[in-house]
C-alpha cells in the first residue's frame, strides 16, 4: 500500500465515522483527490480538509476548488430531492408506493447525506404497476427520454439534464432462470413485505427492510465488481448500514439470503476490506473470517485499479463489424473477465463464465412475467 493510500484510508475512516484525522505528516492532497475521485469520495474529504489545521490544508486553489465540489453537490442534492419528492407525490396521488433504493436511502447514513455523491434516483415500483408509474412520471415537469420501449426491463430511465430517474420493475436481474426466482423471493420480502416506512428529505418515504438494505447494498457492490467497477464509495455505504443496523438485523435471514446464491464468500471478502481498510468493528460485520486476507488482498488491487464505474473496457467497445469476429471478440472478452475473477473466486467463476456465454452467445429474447421469472425464448 502507497504512503497516499494510507493517507487517503485515513481521511476516508475519519469523514464517514466523524472522527478526528489520525495524519501527523503532510498530507499529499493531489494523490488522495485522485483517489478520491476514482472511487466517488471527492466530497467527503473536500470537507474533511475544510475543517483541519491550517499546516494540514492543501494549498490556496486546491481549497477552492474543494469548496466548489462542495457547493456543486449540495445544489445538486437540492435538485435531486424536488425531483424525488415530486415523483413520489405523483405516485401515491396514483395508488402507487414506490420504495426508494440506493441513493437517497443510503445518504442518510452518513455524517452528513449532503456530502454523499451520487447521480440519480432510483424509486421501486414492482412488477404489476411497472407500466402504469412510468405513465405517470414521464409527465414530470423538465423530463424527457430517449425514445426507449417503456417495457426497457430492470428500469425505465427519466432524464432530468444531467440526472436520471430510474423507476425499477425489479431491483436486480440474474441471467440463471433458477437464481433469479431465488432473487425475486428475497426482493418481495424486502421491498414488498418487510419494507418500512421512515422520514428522509422531510418526507414520509418508504424504504427496504433493514435486512434487505445490508444485503442489495452488498449485492450493488457484487455486481459493480462483475461489470462495471466497485469503487470505495459503495463499501462505505456497506459499512454505515451494517453500523447503523448492528443488532438489529435478522443474521439468519441475511445468511440464508447469501446461501442461497452463493454470495456468503464475496460477502466475507468485501467484509474484511471494509474491516481492515474502512474501519468498521469486526462485532459489526456479520460472518467476518479473518482467514481471507489472501482473497481480500486481491480483491482490492482490482477495486484499487478499476475504481467507481472507472473499469478498463476500452477493448470490449471496439467491437468488430463482421460476424465472426463479433464472436471472437466477444469470446475473448468473456475469458478475460473469467480468469480476473478466478483468482479470487474461482468456483463463481466457473458460474458466472457459463452465464457469460449463455449471454454472450445463445440470441434470446425474454420477458418478465408476473412472479418474477424470465421466460427465456431463443431468436
Amino acid at each position: 500500500m502507497t504512503n497516499a493510500e494510507k493517507q487517503y484510508f485515513a481521511l476516508l475512516q475519519s469523514a464517514i465515522w466523524n472522527r478526528p484525522v489520525a495524519i501527523n505528516d503532510a498530507i499529499d492532497w493531489q494523490a488522495v483527490m485522485r483517489l478520491a475521485e476514482h472511487h466517488a469520495t471527492v466530497t467527503l474529504l473536500c470537507d474533511l480538509a475544510t475543517k483541519m489545521p491550517a499546516d494540514q490544508q492543501p494549498d490556496a486553489e486546491m481549497l477552492g476548488w474543494m469548496k466548489n465540489q462542495m457547493r456543486s453537490n449540495l445544489f445538486f442534492h437540492m435538485r435531486l430531492r424536488q425531483t424525488l419528492l415530486q415523483a413520489v407525490k405523483m405516485l401515491r396521488d396514483n395508488g402507487i408506493e414506490p420504495v426508494l433504493l440506493k441513493g437517497f436511502s443510503l445518504a442518510q447514513y452518513y455524517p452528513n447525506p449532503n456530502l454523499r455523491q451520487f447521480g440519480d434516483i432510483d424509486l421501486f415500483v414492482g412488477l404489476e404497476k411497472f407500466h402504469e408509474a412510468c405513465a405517470v412520471l414521464r409527465a414530470l415537469p423538465g423530463s424527457y427520454n430517449w425514445g426507449v420501449i417503456l417495457d426497457s426491463g430492470r428500469h425505465f430511465n427519466l432524464e432530468f439534464g444531467d440526472y436520471a430517474l430510474e423507476i425499477h420493475r425489479v431491483s436486480s436481474e440474474i441471467v440463471e432462470q433458477e437464481e433469479n426466482a431465488i432473487y425475486m423471493e428475497i426482493e418481495r420480502q424486502g421491498l414488498f413485505v418487510q419494507s418500512r416506512e421512515v422520514e428522509l428529505e422531510g418526507a414520509k418515504l418508504r424504504i427496504p427492510s433493514k435486512e434487505f438494505m445490508a444485503f442489495f447494498t452488498f449485492y450493488h457492490a457484487w455486481h459493480h465488481f462483475l461489470t462495471t467497477g466497485t469503487g470505495w464509495r459503495q463499501l462505505c455505504d456497506l459499512a454505515l448500514v451494517l453500523h447503523a443496523y448492528h443488532g438489529q438485523i435478522n443474521t439468519e435471514q441475511l445468511r440464508n439470503d447469501l446461501d442461497s446464491l452463493q454470495l456468503i464468500r464475496p460477502w466475507q471478502t468485501f467484509g474484511y476490506l471494509i474491516v481492515h481498510q474502512l474501519g468498521l468493528p469486526e462485532a459489526e460485520m456479520p460472518f467476518y473470517n479473518a482467514k481471507l486476507q489472501r482473497k481480500a488482498s486481491r480483491l482490492y488491487d482490482h477495486i484499487m485499479e478499476e475504481g467507481n464505474f472507472m473499469r478498463n473496457q476500452k477493448f470490449k467497445y471496439k467491437r468488430p463489424k463482421t460476424f465472426f469476429l463479433r464472436k471472437l471478440h466477444t469470446f475473448v472478452c468473456i475469458m478475460i473477465d473469467f480468469w480476473r475473477m478466478f483468482w479470487i473466486f474461482p468456483d463463481l467463476a466457473f458460474k458466472e463464465l457459463r452465464s457469460s456465454i449463455r449471454q454472450g452467445f445463445v440470441k434470446t429474447n425474454h420477458e418478465i412475467s408476473t412472479n418474477g421469472k424470465k421466460i427465456y425464448k431463443k431468436r
